[in-house]
């Protein structure tokens, strides 16, 4: 199977391998597709790796209200139990790390363990405020997600790997799929990250967690990811180097290395 429906929404999720399962979640505007340098690796090394794309992206259904990352958690949950899973690992980044910390924090038993990479605690700051309103003001331009995901480019990849032959292949796919987003379900999401505000919660994670952040990460400083990391227990900080802000791609083999290593209990 490929789809599973939630509170009257459709979501799409990519099922592959066996043995412990591990759960990806993508970043705002990008899809499931994003982890293509991870998931070979995770089966390889015998994982069941699930792949959603979340609400308003990729081949999940539209979102037409607010939505917010509690909301997606417990859309999350859902799909675990779809699945026939009690728990799993969680992975995320950016947007997708939120909504792994909604899923530790309301559930913990059903994260086994846990790593999120350049996300946040919380949006509910008035610089977080002023650029979601930014990113809200440029998505209701004519082909607003076309023109915001070509004026982020360089800061989701950073620089050197943005001109390189693979971020040039990677900037095609995600140009086209930047040209066919609905901009309605990008603005929805924005308005629900305006109420996003995990710190308090974040005692209630029991999983063993990975907090990663990228060296020159221009959108989730590494100051985040200690702040993160100080309020959960059994949580370390790791630092990857390069730039970019989705490093899951542009610093692909040292992020693999680390979170398969995490994931090994080495």
């Amino acid at each position: 199977m490929a789809f599973f429906d939630h509170c009257g929404d459709r979501y799409y999720y990519f099922d592959a391998g066996s043995g412990a399962p591990v759960l990806l979640l993508h970043g705002l505007s990008n899809t499931g597709r994003a982890w293509t340098p991870q998931v070979a690796e995770m089966v390889r090394l015998g994982h069941r790796v699930i792949v959603p794309d979340l609400l308003g992206h990729g081949a999940s259904g539209p979102v037409g209200r607010r939505f917010t990352a509690y909301e997606q958690g417990q859309a999350t949950l859902a799909l675990l139990e779809f699945l026939g899973l009690e728990s799993a690992a969680l992975v995320g980044l950016s947007l997708g790390g939120m909504v792994a910390l909604e899923v530790a924090t309301m559930s913990p038993e059903a994260v086994d363990k846990l790593i999120v990479a350049g996300t946040f605690r919380t949006m509910a700051t008035p610089n977080r405020q002023q650029m979601l309103n930014a990113w809200i003001e440029a998505l209701r331009q004519s082909d607003g997600c076309l023109k915001r995901f070509k004026s982020s480019w360089t800061d989701l990849v950073g620089k050197a790997f943005a001109v390189s032959p693979l971020g040039m292949a990677w900037y095609q796919a995600w140009h086209a799929q930047a040209a066919i987003q609905d901009s309605r379900n990008q603005i929805n999401w924005c308005e629900g990250m305006k109420f996003y505000d995990v710190g308090q919660k974040l005692g209630l994670v029991n999983a063993p967690t990975l907090v990663l952040a990228g060296a020159e990460d221009p959108m989730s400083p590494i100051s985040e990811s200690r702040g993160i990391a100080d309020q959960i227990r059994c949580a370390v900080v790791g630092v990857v180097p390069g730039s970019g802000h989705v490093f899951n791609v542009s610093s692909a083999h040292e992020f693999n290395r680390r979170t398969n290593d995490f994931l090994r209990g080495k």
